[in-house]
């Protein structure tokens, strides 16, 4: 995979997108809890599209004006990050619905 050789800044760059995309999910999420289920699926649909937007315009920025590895190395970092971090969180909630699910349900 290109980021195990990648220049650091590419690991700086895709690690600070990370981070700053799980931040912005969560204060979005905390808040999308206190409305009701329309506003808080379209809080949260916009927070997604928007975040996505904003990764790929930095990574776009960063090819285009400094670096192309860099960028490149950053996008691989951010997305192994992404990816990992979405199929935890499903995993952790498949194993608690299927914790919760009333006896009887497993058998289907």
């Amino acid at each position: 995979m290109l980021a195990l050789g990648g220049p650091l800044n590419g690991w700086v760059l895709g690690i600070a997108l990370w981070v700053a995309n799980w931040a912005v999910q969560l204060f979005t999420a905390k808040h999308a809890m206190k409305m009701g289920q329309t506003a808080a699926v379209g809080v949260t649909g916009i927070s997604f599209i928007i975040r996505a937007w904003t990764v790929a315009g930095v990574l776009f920025i960063t090819a285009l004006r400094f670096d192309e590895t860099v960028a490149l190395v950053g996008a691989a970092v951010f997305l192994a990050a992404f990816t990992a971090d979405l199929l935890g969180r499903a995993i952790a909630f498949a194993a608690r619905e299927k914790a919760n699910a009333p006896a009887g349900e497993d058998a289907e």
